[in-house]
């Protein structure tokens, strides 16, 4: 149930008409998973990518593997809680590229605990990660996004942005907030060009949920839950995430892309099948 998707996305070399062509872009949280799958999509898409990782060898490694595609793609160590790390990123960007133009707040973190069992330090924990390090990380590159007249946010949200998960009352708080933040962000830079959005995956097979994919339990009978009838895989939030970096998606601000099977929007009970005839 559980692989690893990004080579679905076709190399560079293959592709006509780059969408993020002399576009800088830095992901978050960039070294496995959905983060992973974003900076392919990126890099095959033309554009220079920095993938920020607080684990940095994962990162090294999947910028490696770009590397070796012809992919102009570095790699860099971020604690994103941390607003020393974040700044010295940005800078390092800046000395190098001269311009960030995108930005995609992906690095995250979830507690799965019952809600007497949550500690106040788990509490922080998954507000700094998931809700006050985007924050963080968009103001430090907001200035020089102004400077040069444009840029994107794309904030990684959550089908927890959107209803109550059991065991996960301080997750599914942060990730709430993002909508919220991703919202008030674009209102305050309306006028200045640039765009803020947010992505709210379901149940994709990535790391994030690799116990729950490969589970006889929870695999099989999650991936029946929604209309699509499987797990979700990180490609499919790669393309979501490429639309809103280019400009195809230039007058969408403020607002969320779900991909989530469907699970939201509507859903069979046990035993309900669509009637044909």
């Amino acid at each position: 149930m559980f692989n690893n998707s990004i080579s679905r996305i076709n190399n560079s070399s293959d592709m006509a008409n780059m969408r993020l062509e002399d576009k800088t872009a830095i992901v978050t949280g960039g070294g496995k998973g959905i983060g992973a799958s974003i900076c392919n999509a990126f890099a095959n898409e033309g554009a220079k990518v920095i993938v920020a990782d607080i684990d940095i060898e994962s990162a090294d490694m999947h910028a490696e593997k770009l590397k070796q595609k012809g992919m102009e793609v570095v790699s860099t160590k971020v604690d994103v809680t941390d607003p020393e790390s974040i700044n010295s990123m940005v800078q390092t960007v800046l000395k190098d590229y001269g311009q960030i133009d995108v930005l995609v707040n992906n690095a995250g973190a979830r507690i799965i605990k019952g809600l007497m069992q949550h500690s106040l330090d788990d509490w922080n924990q998954m507000i700094q990660i998931n809700l006050t390090a985007p924050f963080i990380c968009s103001q430090a590159v907001i200035p020089h996004m102004i400077k040069h007249n444009r840029g994107t946010i794309i904030n990684i949200a959550s089908i927890a942005s959107f209803m109550g998960r059991p065991n996960r009352c301080a997750y599914v708080a942060a990730k709430t907030g993002i909508l919220g933040l991703t919202r008030s962000m674009a209102a305050d830079l309306a006028g200045k060009n640039i765009r803020v959005n947010a992505i709210a995956p379901g149940m994709i097979a990535s790391p994030f949920n690799q116990s729950f994919a490969q589970s006889s339990d929870t695999g099989p009978a999650w991936a029946q839950e929604n209309l699509i009838g499987r797990w979700g895989q990180p490609v499919d939030i790669a393309g979501a995430a490429v639309f809103l970096a280019s400009e195809e998606s230039s007058f969408m601000t403020g607002t969320e892309i779900k991909i989530e099977g469907g699970w939201l929007g509507a859903r069979s009970r046990s035993g309900e099948v669509p009637l044909w005839d």
